[in-house]
């Protein structure tokens, strides 16, 4: 029993970095029905620049609001320029768009930090403390509690803000987001930048827990995060965090008692699962056609 509650301590932090970068995921598709495949690389291009200001500076309060930001930025540029162009067309040109972003982006992170792993600056102290038989680390917590404030921040912000009611609108429906007013361009904008800006904080918060950055946690976090969302219910917010905290849990659990080299087959086997035995997810609706 203390084995098991130790595998699921450790999957819940490893889920509320799942969570996050699933909210951020689900936030855009949510909206606007489009899958950002870009989504991840945009969020690693965000942990390097991270890096490079801690490094620079020495000062990680300084190097997450520059590493949000930087990353919002760029995911209202690849909004601008990748998709903005395609929204209208069939549903098979934003995806390749999608593709392509997210290889321009991997490239260019490539020329200016290259193909190997780097180790993250440890800018959350770490200390372990053991309740009962079970060992924890303030990092643990602080990674889980901090992925349940982005998440209530977002859930506020979407709610009591104009611009999160802007937000509700154009999910809806655009075209009668625009007859109402709405500037429609500049509120998808900023749905991919929040999006991105979500991601950025999943992504220095994998940074953190696994010491490393590396080109490829772009690809790896698209990847989780789509699962989670798809297991929460693609769409929505609240079961993209379930579904992430779930991942991670299973995950845990299948490193412990199965093997890690078959993690992630367990995990993408329980997404086809999912798909198969309930398609909408964990807290997803059934969405009526017009017919």
């Amino acid at each position: 029993m203390d084995y098991f509650l130790q595998q699921i301590t450790n999957g819940l932090a490893a889920g509320g970095v799942y969570a996050v970068i699933a909210v951020g995921y689900s936030l855009i598709y949510g909206a606007l029905q489009l899958i950002n495949f870009a989504h991840g690389d945009i969020y690693m291009f965000g942990t390097f620049v991270a890096m490079m200001v801690i490094g620079a500076s020495g000062y990680a309060w300084l190097a997450i609001p520059v590493a949000i930001i930087a990353t919002g930025l760029v995911g209202m540029t690849v909004e601008r320029f990748a998709y903005r162009p395609v929204r209208s067309a069939n549903r098979i040109a934003p995806m390749i768009s999608a593709v392509g972003a997210a290889l321009i982006i991997r490239n260019l992170a490539q020329v200016f930090w290259g193909t190997r792993t780097y180790p993250f600056p440890a800018i959350i102290p770490q200390t372990f403390f053991t309740v009962g038989n079970v060992t924890m680390s303030t990092l643990q917590i602080w990674i889980f509690v901090l992925s349940l404030v982005a998440m209530v921040l977002l859930t506020t912000f979407l709610k009591k803000t104009k611009v999160g009611q802007a937000i509700s609108c154009v999910a809806q429906d655009i075209p009668t987001a625009q007859l109402m007013g709405i500037p429609v361009n500049r509120i998808v904008g900023l749905i991919y930048g929040a999006g991105a800006m979500l991601g950025a904080i999943g992504g220095v918060l994998f940074a953190i827990y696994y010491n490393s950055v590396f080109i490829g946690m772009g690809f790896l976090g698209t990847m989780k995060a789509w699962t989670a969302a798809v297991i929460g219910g693609i769409g929505n917010m609240y079961g993209a965090f379930i579904g992430g905290v779930l991942l991670g849990v299973v995950e845990s659990l299948a490193s412990g008692y199965i093997s890690s080299a078959y993690r992630d087959a367990i995990s993408f086997g329980i997404l086809i699962a999912v798909l198969v035995l309930k398609p909408n997810g964990i807290m997803g609706k059934k969405i009526a056609e017009k017919v």
